[in-house]
């Protein structure tokens, strides 16, 4: 893809949401509208607001994740390292996705609007601190272990003992020091908690993405279950950073459902000169037209190798509609029929596994199987 020219936080806005809509995510005011006796935002969107318009969305279409972003100029939360008052926050939601599949997709996308911006990701950081009594466990014992070490912590931590997750916002190196060698919050996972994050570990090894656990990255008062932040290779004019992770407990505080479940990611950037209006984000122009290829994915391990079929597409500017959110094959088809698309990529469980997509023309029903590697050669000669 063509690299962004001007280095603007109004461009990378439009660009963030350009590579976002791509992978399945709609502008947040666009999921507003479908949603049911919701209170319309009528400033900029927030982490806070997007949750609950997303939950809500899910408990009124159940069984369908909802995949959202929006932007703003007053970010509610910011890493430690940030000043608030300086930083625009593009932020991507993702609301009733149980599975690890929510961070893949998350991390893939970050991944994507950094690197067709011009940066690059030296690495993905990623903690887990679990469920509810998982945390509990852990919050005790680092407790007890900052009470013993309280002498040799600086004046800021030592108020943090009685809130002891508190203290991972200091930037002091003894403080630091301290924490590394105390308890580590892997060690205290549930087992389903454990078996959820060995998932997303592997999923980051088959997407090939850099990373590296990081026990000293805890998140905030929200409660994350999974915490993952981007380092970039180099500095950017532009993106200051991004972070992320799952907040299952948070969202279930707040809609008071039991099974909710959302992950969210932010890429803070530099807002120095934005307007307003910049932060409106809508599908760029030169999303709106109709496309042609409709990209149909059942299973989650499909869903999965579907994310490199993604960056394919893109690569070679074929237009694609998908609905990632899906979970069976009558509304993707359905959706497909309504688009008027010529072309439907399918990728089953078993084409998933064989590396495989059926090619399926929509107006005479005729297909062919061809080898994903195969796929830059065959979308050569297709006429979108």
């Amino acid at each position: 893809m063509q690299k962004t020219s001007k280095h603007s936080p109004a461009m990378f806005v439009k660009h963030a949401a350009d590579v976002s809509s791509f992978y399945g995510f709609r502008p947040v005011r666009e999921v507003e509208r479908g949603v049911v006796r919701v209170d319309r935002t009528r400033g900029l969107h927030s982490f806070t607001t997007v949750s609950a318009m997303c939950a809500q969305c899910v408990v009124q279409t159940p069984g369908r994740p909802v995949l959202a972003f929006y932007a703003t100029g007053f970010p509610t939360y910011v890493p430690p390292a940030l000043l608030a008052r300086k930083t625009g926050e593009f932020g991507l939601h993702v609301a009733g996705l149980p599975e690890s599949l929510g961070e893949m997709l998350l991390l893939k996308t970050l991944f994507a609007i950094i690197r067709e911006w011009g940066s690059s990701v030296a690495r993905v950081r990623v903690n887990a601190l679990g469920d509810h009594d998982s945390k509990l466990r852990f919050e005790r014992e680092l407790a007890v272990y900052l009470r013993k070490n309280a002498l040799h912590l600086s004046d800021s931590c030592r108020e943090h003992v009685g809130n002891p997750l508190g203290t991972y916002s200091c930037t002091n190196e003894t403080c630091r020091q301290i924490l590394s060698e105390g308890p580590r919050a892997m060690n205290f996972l549930s087992e389903r908690s454990r078996a959820h994050f060995r998932e997303v570990l592997e999923h980051i090894e088959r997407l090939g993405l850099p990373y590296e656990l990081d026990d000293l990255l805890v998140g905030d008062e929200r409660e994350q279950c999974t915490v993952f932040a981007l380092d970039l290779a180099e500095v950017d004019a532009t993106i200051v950073g991004g972070v992320g992770g799952r907040f299952d407990d948070y969202i279930r505080k707040q809609s008071g459902k039991k099974e909710s479940a959302a992950v969210h990611a932010s890429i803070f950037f530099q807002k120095a000169g934005a307007d307003r209006k910049d932060f409106t984000c809508a599908l760029p122009a030169g999303r709106q037209g109709v496309p042609k290829v409709y990209f149909v994915q059942l299973g989650n391990r499909a869903k999965l190798q579907g994310l490199a079929v993604v960056d394919m597409l893109r690569a070679a500017s074929v237009p694609v509609s998908q609905s990632f959110d899906a979970k069976s094959l009558a509304p993707q088809l359905a959706s497909a029929k309504e688009l008027g698309v010529s072309t439907l990529l399918i990728m089953g469980q078993r084409e998933a596994l064989d590396g495989t997509l059926i090619i399926r023309s929509t107006q005479n029903s005729s297909q062919q199987i061809i080898a994903v590697t195969a796929l830059p050669r065959f979308l050569k000669h297709l006429k979108v």
